[in-house]
């Protein structure tokens, strides 16, 4: 059977042999033979009997074999995966998404979109179960402000067929510039969309807020591939999404609080994250990082829970902001604020 065929039409094909009344207990060779006219191709046994098991984890469906009329049959009467909220135009739009987005695999923009596409079958499966409506029992994390998604497919399309586009990007206090964009990477970072790519105008790569993108528009210039962009080695240093290329590794060290140290442990700040000292009030680690906004502003949100142990211009940074804080409430009233 061809790779890129949805196993969701398949499942549709076998559930309408399984509730089919004129032809009940149907054999594995009557289902393929109903898969191979639905779909094209050849189907095996054994991805018959995959497809059976797939049924069973994600609908619950009761699928068992009929000894006395060699043939399989729901145990519970009525069942049907019918009741699944997805057309065949819909399942067909989720296999090509999911197809076009495997040519990313690896990178994070797969994941979330693979997991998406797992949350919609699995909250369908535990809603059935249950009674509940999914919203219930999963939330998920979600932005409360335009994010810029509607710029995510156009950009992943240019991405996959290498064509270059004309981005009228508007950074905040500045007017708006089109840059002549090829994207070769689509990052999140903290519920906000990224892409990264080569810019003719600033003539090297550089990230792009998705929601600070006005319009995005085809373009005849020539893709600007780079055979040595790397998104792990592009984001080694970086702490959150700013890019110093042009600035310095530093070497900083961060003494936490014992109730802090937990949660420091089990999500690290950073992948360069090393553990230097623990004892029971207190835990060093080491970053290996350039000196960000965003690296400033995490350390901060710890208040009291952490020092700065180096760099020492780091450390007076964040001396300067914190004192910059506490003035604010100094000088101003209650009544004020």
């Amino acid at each position: 059977m061809p790779a890129n065929k949805s196993a969701l039409l398949r499942y549709r094909i076998i559930d309408s042999c399984l509730t089919n009344p004129m032809r009940r207990y149907p054999t594995l060779q009557r289902m393929a033979e109903q898969i191979e006219d639905g779909i094209g191709g050849s189907i095996s046994e054994s991805m018959l009997n995959k497809d059976l098991a797939a049924m069973r984890s994600i609908y619950g469906a009761p699928i068992a074999y009929c000894r006395e009329h060699r043939g399989y049959y729901y145990t519970e009467p009525g069942f049907s995966i019918r009741e699944f909220p997805l057309t065949s135009e819909e399942i067909s739009a989720l296999d090509f998404s999911t197809a076009l987005l495997h040519q990313l695999k690896g990178t994070r923009l797969f994941a979330r979109f693979e997991n998406a596409i797992n949350k919609v079958i699995e909250g369908y499966r535990i809603s059935r179960t249950l009674g509940k409506p999914e919203s219930e029992l999963l939330q998920v994390e979600e932005p409360v402000a335009d994010t810029g998604y509607k710029w995510l497919e156009p950009l992943l399309n240019y991405a996959v067929i290498r064509q270059a586009c004309a981005v009228m990007y508007e950074p905040f206090g500045r007017s708006a510039r089109i840059h002549l964009f090829s994207p070769y990477l689509l990052k999140e970072y903290r519920n906000r969309w990224y892409a990264i790519g080569h810019s003719d105008r600033a003539g090297k790569p550089l990230v792009l807020a998705l929601d600070r993108i006005v319009e995005i528009q085809e373009s005849p210039s020539a893709f600007t591939a780079s055979d040595s962009f790397d998104p792990a080695a592009f984001f080694q240093y970086a702490f959150g999404i700013t890019q110093v290329h042009d600035g310095c590794v530093e070497e900083v060290l961060l003494a936490f609080g014992k109730e802090q140290a937990p949660y420091v442990l089990s999500q690290p700040l950073h992948p360069s994250q090393q553990l230097v000292q623990e004892t029971t009030d207190e835990l060093v680690i080491r970053l290996e990082v350039f000196r960000t906004y965003e690296l400033i502003m995490t350390i901060l949100g710890y208040g009291s829970g952490v020092r700065v142990l180096a760099p020492e211009g780091l450390r007076d940074e964040v001396v300067a902001q914190a004192r910059s804080v506490l003035a604010l409430y100094e000088t101003r009233s209650p009544a004020a604020l």
